[in-house]
């Protein structure tokens, strides 16, 4: 994944294949639902580094 919406869409994967919830993904990673959700949904909404490398490695588990 080379950018936040490669991160994004892969996370939509993950909910559309499985119906995982955005508040299991939260979660799993650390965060509160609603700042995950702010995220996914608002492309100008910011999140860290390392949030964006534990998405990944949860997008890498689940699939």
């Amino acid at each position: 994944m080379n950018n936040d919406k490669d991160l994004r869409e892969a996370l939509f994967d993950v909910h559309k294949r499985f119906g995982t919830p955005t508040t299991f993904i939260a979660h799993n990673v650390g965060v509160s639902r609603e700042h995950l959700s702010r995220w996914l949904h608002n492309e100008s909404y910011v999140i860290s580094d390392k949030l964006k490398t534990k998405l990944k490695e949860f997008t890498k588990r689940i699939v």
